[in-house]
């Protein structure tokens, strides 16, 4: 509570940040972090609140359009949202090394309150699939430009923190986005005198977490530029790719495998959970939110793990703790269909399950973002974070196809295919980390 209080003081901070030695003393120093990384930490929190909303409902607003809208059409639009995210992430690397990062942060966020207004605004599916692609590329925007953002104003001893409050800040506020989710469509059904599941209630639930996005503009325009390095000039992305090829390959490979299996799985698991189990909107929500606070502990929790083990062993080890849990929350695909276990009551197990997978594996994300960015030399940094997302989002292109196609074609066991397909990426993209960067 303390680092999210102190993110509205934004000034420069008047001690002088040490590398911290515990959790509690990390938080305790976040006001000392500079006031750039506060301002891109309060923007943050808007925006991971208005995705916590925007990301529960928005499969549930299709699927309550009078159009015949179905799983699979759902896995098209996630796959024309990662197109665009691939289309623009080179260019942004290199808007990013030629003009600056605040900038290209800018842009995304202007981007993305413009494709969740286009989302609302029309239903056919040809705008439908043009303002998800539009979304893809505000989302590359800002992924691409943040790390390097941070990078330029961090020192070495606070990085490893700064990066693991960034990603447990937007957790935190995705935890507060779900609970919004699952509850604003009820509360705006009361006052229009419909039904919490109507398409009205779903699209003014969503609008007033456009509003709260747009709010989260104003402290990107509060940035400073932040200049490069004196001995560090802009170089073409063909002369880096040849510098840095076979390095950026491998730091690459693994996380392609496993956007591989996240893409499956995680554009479909608020209706995994409602059809399997036969759950309405609060719950999800609750467990939803509860899983982002199972999130952000793990991400919190990063840093002292590094300490310990080291950042690659700390990357594996989460890693494969968190492949037990997936196939348990699996299971439940086959184990409720058959009538082998009740849903009501095996819905309970599969929260668990599903908690502590999203805890365990994104408490490497951070972490693993980390040791890619000071593998490189900072003027290949941007290139990196483009590439990455490259990687990890032709997962989420290529798999939400399918894995709608195995929902609708082998209902109701689809997802028994969809989850034997996540253990198995996961588990290959694991290993390759083992045995790329095992000795490191």
């Amino acid at each position: 509570m303390v680092g999210v209080v102190s993110l509205c003081c934004l000034g420069e901070g008047v001690g002088k940040l040490s590398a911290p030695t515990s959790f509690l003393s990390a938080v305790r120093q976040v006001r000392y972090f500079p006031r750039n990384v506060k301002l891109l930490f309060l923007s943050a929190a808007f925006s991971g609140l208005s995705f916590g909303v925007f990301q529960f409902l928005f499969n549930f607003y299709i699927l309550s359009l009078s159009r015949g809208y179905d799983e699979q059409f759902i896995g098209t639009l996630q796959t024309v949202s990662s197109l665009g995210a691939i289309m623009v992430a080179l260019p942004i690397a290199w808007l990013v090394e030629r003009w600056s990062p605040r900038k290209a942060l800018i842009t995304g966020a202007v981007l993305s309150v413009s494709s969740v207004a286009g989302v609302l605004l029309f239903e056919s599916a040809a705008a439908l699939l043009f303002f998800r692609m539009l979304g893809g590329m505000s989302i590359a925007s800002q992924n691409v430009a943040r790390a390097p953002f941070l990078m330029r104003n961090t020192s070495d001893d606070d990085r490893q923190w700064v990066f693991s409050f960034s990603f447990g800040l937007m957790t935190i506020a995705g935890f507060v986005g779900n609970l919004l989710g699952g509850q604003a469509p009820t509360w705006v059904s009361r006052v229009i005198d419909a039904g919490p599941t109507d398409t009205i209630s779903y699209r003014l639930a969503m609008a007033l977490m456009a509003l709260l996005l747009s709010c989260g503009l104003f402290p990107l325009f509060s940035l400073r530029e932040s200049p490069r390095k004196k001995d560090v000039k802009p170089a073409r992305i063909i002369d880096l790719l040849r510098e840095h090829g076979r390095t950026l390959i491998r730091l690459l490979t693994p996380p392609l495998i496993i956007g591989l299996g996240a893409g499956t799985m995680m554009p479909f698991m608020n209706i995994y959970f409602r059809n399997i189990y036969e759950k309405p909107d609060p719950p999800i929500a609750m467990l939803f939110a509860i899983g982002a606070v199972g999130m952000a502990i793990g991400q919190f929790f990063g840093p002292p793990l590094v300490e310990r083990l080291g950042k690659i062993k700390s990357v594996l080890v989460s890693q494969y703790a968190s492949v037990p849990f997936l196939i348990l929350l699996g299971s439940g695909a086959y184990l409720v269909p058959t009538g082998l276990v009740s849903a009501n009551v095996f819905f309970y197990v599969a929260a668990f399950a599903y908690i502590m997978r999203l805890a365990l594996m994104n408490l490497a994300n951070p972490i693993y973002q980390t040791f890619m960015l000071e593998t490189v030399s900072e003027d290949a940094q941007a290139l990196t974070m483009s590439l990455s997302a490259i990687s990890f989002q032709f997962g989420w292109f290529l798999m939400p196809q399918i894995s709608g196609w195995l929902q609708v074609k082998f209902e109701p066991f689809g997802f028994v295919y969809v989850f034997s397909i996540v253990v198995a990426l996961y588990l290959l993209g694991t290993t390759m980390q083992w045995v790329l960067f095992g000795r490191e």
